[in-house]
Protein backbone atom coordinates (compact mmCIF):
# COMPACT_ATOMS: atom_id res chain seq x y z
CA UNK A 1 0.00 0.00 0.00
CA UNK A 2 1.39 2.86 -1.37
CA UNK A 3 1.62 5.91 1.76
CA UNK A 4 -0.93 8.73 0.94
CA UNK A 5 0.49 11.92 -0.65
CA UNK A 6 1.48 14.90 2.07
CA UNK A 7 -1.33 17.57 2.47
CA UNK A 8 -0.88 20.82 0.05
CA UNK A 9 0.24 23.58 2.59
CA UNK A 10 -1.86 26.66 2.38
CA UNK A 11 0.93 28.74 -0.17
CA UNK A 12 0.34 25.63 -2.42
CA UNK A 13 -3.38 26.32 -2.24
CA UNK A 14 -3.90 29.85 -2.90
CA UNK A 15 -1.31 29.18 -5.83
CA UNK A 16 -3.47 26.93 -7.46
CA UNK A 17 -6.60 28.94 -7.43
CA UNK A 18 -4.58 32.07 -8.77
CA UNK A 19 -6.12 31.03 -12.67
CA UNK A 20 -9.76 32.19 -10.76
CA UNK A 21 -8.28 35.43 -9.83
CA UNK A 22 -10.04 38.40 -12.16
CA UNK A 23 -12.97 38.74 -13.87
CA UNK A 24 -14.57 34.97 -12.78
CA UNK A 25 -13.82 36.08 -9.09
CA UNK A 26 -15.34 39.35 -9.71
CA UNK A 27 -18.17 37.92 -11.08
CA UNK A 28 -18.75 35.29 -7.98
CA UNK A 29 -18.35 37.89 -5.02
CA UNK A 30 -20.55 40.69 -7.24
CA UNK A 31 -23.32 37.99 -8.06
CA UNK A 32 -23.31 36.57 -4.81
CA UNK A 33 -23.10 40.07 -3.12
CA UNK A 34 -26.61 41.24 -4.93
CA UNK A 35 -28.16 37.81 -3.93
CA UNK A 36 -27.50 38.06 -0.12
CA UNK A 37 -29.34 41.74 -0.19
CA UNK A 38 -31.71 41.16 -2.38
CA UNK A 39 -33.01 37.45 -1.56
CA UNK A 40 -36.19 36.43 0.32
CA UNK A 41 -35.44 33.12 1.39
CA UNK A 42 -32.96 33.44 4.15
CA UNK A 43 -31.40 30.37 3.61
CA UNK A 44 -30.30 31.38 0.14
CA UNK A 45 -29.21 34.68 1.50
CA UNK A 46 -26.67 32.35 3.78
CA UNK A 47 -25.62 30.41 0.87
CA UNK A 48 -24.89 33.21 -0.95
CA UNK A 49 -23.10 34.59 1.85
CA UNK A 50 -20.95 31.86 2.04
CA UNK A 51 -19.99 32.21 -1.92
CA UNK A 52 -19.30 35.54 -0.86
CA UNK A 53 -16.80 35.35 1.80
CA UNK A 54 -14.73 32.85 -0.08
CA UNK A 55 -14.64 35.23 -3.19
CA UNK A 56 -13.21 37.26 -0.52
CA UNK A 57 -10.73 34.63 1.03
CA UNK A 58 -8.95 34.39 -2.47
CA UNK A 59 -9.01 37.94 -3.20
CA UNK A 60 -7.39 38.60 0.36
CA UNK A 61 -4.98 36.05 -0.20
CA UNK A 62 -3.24 38.68 -3.34
CA UNK A 63 -2.95 41.11 -0.21
CA UNK A 64 -1.99 39.03 2.95
CA UNK A 65 -0.56 35.56 3.60
CA UNK A 66 -2.88 32.55 3.13
CA UNK A 67 -3.56 32.21 6.84
CA UNK A 68 -5.42 36.01 6.74
CA UNK A 69 -7.28 34.65 3.94
CA UNK A 70 -8.23 31.52 5.69
CA UNK A 71 -9.91 33.28 8.27
CA UNK A 72 -12.29 34.84 6.25
CA UNK A 73 -13.62 31.55 5.49
CA UNK A 74 -13.48 30.92 8.80
CA UNK A 75 -15.60 33.98 9.93
CA UNK A 76 -17.71 34.08 7.23
CA UNK A 77 -18.82 29.89 8.25
CA UNK A 78 -19.22 30.58 11.98
CA UNK A 79 -21.36 33.56 11.09
CA UNK A 80 -23.69 31.35 8.55
CA UNK A 81 -23.32 28.35 11.16
CA UNK A 82 -25.00 30.70 13.98
CA UNK A 83 -27.57 32.36 11.72
CA UNK A 84 -28.47 28.91 10.41
CA UNK A 85 -28.68 27.30 13.86
CA UNK A 86 -30.24 30.84 15.58
CA UNK A 87 -32.93 30.72 12.51
CA UNK A 88 -33.58 27.02 13.31
CA UNK A 89 -34.17 27.71 17.15
CA UNK A 90 -36.64 30.64 16.63
CA UNK A 91 -38.98 27.90 14.48
CA UNK A 92 -37.91 29.54 10.60
CA UNK A 93 -38.42 26.06 9.12
CA UNK A 94 -37.25 24.71 6.16
CA UNK A 95 -33.54 22.29 5.60
CA UNK A 96 -30.75 24.54 4.30
CA UNK A 97 -31.89 24.77 0.64
CA UNK A 98 -33.22 27.89 -1.59
CA UNK A 99 -36.69 26.73 -1.96
CA UNK A 100 -39.98 28.24 -0.47
CA UNK A 101 -41.03 24.90 0.79
CA UNK A 102 -39.21 21.96 1.99
CA UNK A 103 -40.24 19.19 3.57
CA UNK A 104 -43.75 20.23 4.14
CA UNK A 105 -42.47 23.17 6.66
CA UNK A 106 -42.80 26.67 5.37
CA UNK A 107 -39.57 28.58 5.47
CA UNK A 108 -39.86 32.18 6.83
CA UNK A 109 -39.39 34.70 4.17
CA UNK A 110 -36.73 37.46 4.45
CA UNK A 111 -39.64 40.41 2.86
CA UNK A 112 -42.44 40.77 0.69
CA UNK A 113 -41.57 43.52 -1.19
CA UNK A 114 -39.45 41.44 -3.62
CA UNK A 115 -39.83 43.16 -6.38
CA UNK A 116 -39.22 46.41 -5.20
CA UNK A 117 -35.59 45.09 -3.20
CA UNK A 118 -35.12 43.43 -7.15
CA UNK A 119 -35.39 46.22 -9.07
CA UNK A 120 -33.49 48.66 -6.03
CA UNK A 121 -30.42 46.14 -6.43
CA UNK A 122 -30.31 46.20 -9.60
CA UNK A 123 -30.61 49.94 -10.36
CA UNK A 124 -27.41 50.30 -7.56
CA UNK A 125 -25.40 47.75 -9.44
CA UNK A 126 -25.88 49.62 -12.96
CA UNK A 127 -24.60 52.60 -11.13
CA UNK A 128 -21.47 51.27 -9.87
CA UNK A 129 -20.78 49.59 -12.97
CA UNK A 130 -21.45 52.63 -14.96
CA UNK A 131 -19.27 54.64 -12.42
CA UNK A 132 -16.51 52.07 -12.32
CA UNK A 133 -13.49 53.97 -14.20
CA UNK A 134 -14.34 57.20 -11.97
CA UNK A 135 -14.39 55.50 -8.57
CA UNK A 136 -12.53 56.62 -5.47
CA UNK A 137 -9.67 55.24 -3.31
CA UNK A 138 -7.32 55.98 -6.12
CA UNK A 139 -4.73 54.08 -3.81
CA UNK A 140 -6.07 50.67 -3.96
CA UNK A 141 -5.79 47.83 -6.48
CA UNK A 142 -8.59 47.78 -9.34
CA UNK A 143 -9.78 44.92 -8.32
CA UNK A 144 -9.81 45.84 -4.55
CA UNK A 145 -11.29 48.63 -5.22
CA UNK A 146 -14.00 47.97 -7.06
CA UNK A 147 -14.87 45.24 -4.71
CA UNK A 148 -14.34 47.87 -1.69
CA UNK A 149 -17.09 49.92 -3.33
CA UNK A 150 -19.45 47.21 -4.10
CA UNK A 151 -18.98 45.67 -0.84
CA UNK A 152 -19.66 49.32 0.96
CA UNK A 153 -22.57 50.54 -1.02
CA UNK A 154 -24.35 46.95 -0.99
CA UNK A 155 -24.18 47.20 2.81
CA UNK A 156 -25.13 49.94 3.34
CA UNK A 157 -28.48 49.53 0.73
CA UNK A 158 -29.07 46.43 2.63
CA UNK A 159 -29.19 48.65 6.10
CA UNK A 160 -31.82 50.91 4.38
CA UNK A 161 -33.97 48.15 3.00
CA UNK A 162 -34.05 45.20 5.79
CA UNK A 163 -36.41 45.11 8.24
CA UNK A 164 -35.21 41.64 9.49
CA UNK A 165 -32.40 41.27 12.06
CA UNK A 166 -31.13 38.88 9.56
CA UNK A 167 -30.61 41.24 7.32
CA UNK A 168 -29.17 44.23 8.96
CA UNK A 169 -26.77 41.44 10.69
CA UNK A 170 -25.66 40.55 6.80
CA UNK A 171 -25.42 44.25 5.87
CA UNK A 172 -23.21 45.12 8.47
CA UNK A 173 -21.07 41.97 7.60
CA UNK A 174 -21.16 43.35 4.03
CA UNK A 175 -19.58 46.91 5.72
CA UNK A 176 -17.14 45.35 7.86
CA UNK A 177 -15.76 43.02 4.87
CA UNK A 178 -15.06 46.22 2.90
CA UNK A 179 -13.30 47.77 5.44
CA UNK A 180 -11.03 45.03 6.03
CA UNK A 181 -10.29 44.21 2.86
CA UNK A 182 -9.65 47.82 2.44
CA UNK A 183 -7.05 48.50 5.27
CA UNK A 184 -5.59 44.60 4.21
CA UNK A 185 -4.72 46.55 1.32
CA UNK A 186 -3.39 49.71 2.57
CA UNK A 187 -1.89 48.52 6.07
CA UNK A 188 -1.15 44.86 6.83
CA UNK A 189 -1.78 44.88 10.68
CA UNK A 190 -2.42 41.54 12.55
CA UNK A 191 -4.39 43.22 15.23
CA UNK A 192 -6.53 45.29 12.97
CA UNK A 193 -7.75 42.25 11.21
CA UNK A 194 -7.93 40.55 14.54
CA UNK A 195 -10.16 43.03 15.51
CA UNK A 196 -12.51 43.38 12.86
CA UNK A 197 -13.00 39.28 12.77
CA UNK A 198 -13.54 39.58 16.56
CA UNK A 199 -16.63 42.38 15.49
CA UNK A 200 -17.95 40.19 12.82
CA UNK A 201 -18.33 37.39 15.26
CA UNK A 202 -20.11 39.59 18.10
CA UNK A 203 -22.54 40.69 15.33
CA UNK A 204 -23.29 37.45 13.75
CA UNK A 205 -23.98 36.41 17.63
CA UNK A 206 -25.99 39.24 18.36
CA UNK A 207 -27.87 38.99 15.07
CA UNK A 208 -28.25 35.40 16.35
CA UNK A 209 -30.17 36.51 19.30
CA UNK A 210 -32.32 39.15 17.85
CA UNK A 211 -33.22 36.04 15.52
CA UNK A 212 -34.45 33.84 18.07
CA UNK A 213 -36.18 36.73 20.41
CA UNK A 214 -38.50 37.73 17.53
CA UNK A 215 -39.61 34.43 16.86
CA UNK A 216 -41.49 33.04 14.05
CA UNK A 217 -43.60 35.16 11.69
CA UNK A 218 -46.46 32.81 11.10
CA UNK A 219 -46.88 32.93 14.88
CA UNK A 220 -47.02 36.96 14.89
CA UNK A 221 -49.66 36.98 12.94
CA UNK A 222 -51.94 34.54 14.30
CA UNK A 223 -52.25 36.37 17.61
CA UNK A 224 -53.00 39.29 15.30
CA UNK A 225 -55.48 37.59 13.68
CA UNK A 226 -57.24 36.77 16.93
Amino acid sequence: MQPLPPFPSLEALFQQTDRLAGTPLLLAITVSVIVVVAARDWRLALAALMVAYTGLALLTASLLPPQWALLRVVVGGLAAVIWYLSAQQAGWGGSFLPFQHSQGVEARPLASTTLFRALVVLALAVLILTLRPRLPLPALPTDVRFVVIWLGAFGLLGLALGDEALQTGVALLLWLAATQLMLAALQQDAWLIWLLSTVELLVALATGYLMIARGPLWSNEQEGSD
